[in-house]
């Protein structure tokens, strides 16, 4: 046996292994057939048109299992399942936000030492508190209809984040 028709012969069984029960049957049939072709490469060349022709049968039967793993996969997720992500989401997003702009204040006083931006606290207000909160309430006006978890996760950022600031206003 030379080396085109061990190929073929390992690339068969590779094929018998992955097939699915629909086509395992096919596949071990063409492996059988495989010591009656002859000549090495035409063993082969049919060894792999019939690789191909039993993954395009075993298609049907995959994408068949697929569809249905998505489809047990959507109903094990019932709706406190959804409200819970987008609001984690949502919240996430508005804390990610909040470091960009932490994150961009910390950037300008590095580039800028100049304004002297990490003295004046102004500018903390206005870049950790108010810009976020005016994009938080805007954000939860536009996504309140039609994605109302998210915009509960952003709205509870907001809230946790004006809280915080009430506290440190009336301690300082």
């Amino acid at each position: 046996m030379g080396a085109p028709r061990r190929l073929a012969a390992a690339l068969l069984r590779a094929v018998l292994r992955m097939a699915p029960p629909a086509s395992r049957e096919w596949a071990s049939a063409v492996l059988r057939e495989l010591d009656f072709i002859p000549g090495e490469w035409a063993a082969l060349f049919w060894a792999l048109g019939s690789a191909a022709a039993i993954f395009r049968h075993a298609g049907g039967a995959w994408r068949l299992w697929f569809t249905q793993l998505k489809s047990n996969g959507e109903e094990r997720m019932n709706s406190k399942g959804r409200k819970a992500i987008g609001i984690v989401s949502g919240a996430v997003s508005a804390v990610m936000l909040v470091a960009c702009a932490f994150g961009l204040l910390h950037l300008t006083s590095i580039l800028f030492p100049g304004l002297g931006i990490v003295n004046t606290g102004w500018t903390h207000l206005l870049t950790m508190v108010v810009i976020p909160e005016a994009v938080f309430i805007a954000a939860a006006f536009v996504l309140w209809r039609s994605r109302r978890p998210i915009a509960a996760g952003i709205l509870l950022i907001a809230v946790a984040i004006g809280l915080h600031v009430a506290i440190w206003a009336a301690i300082h």
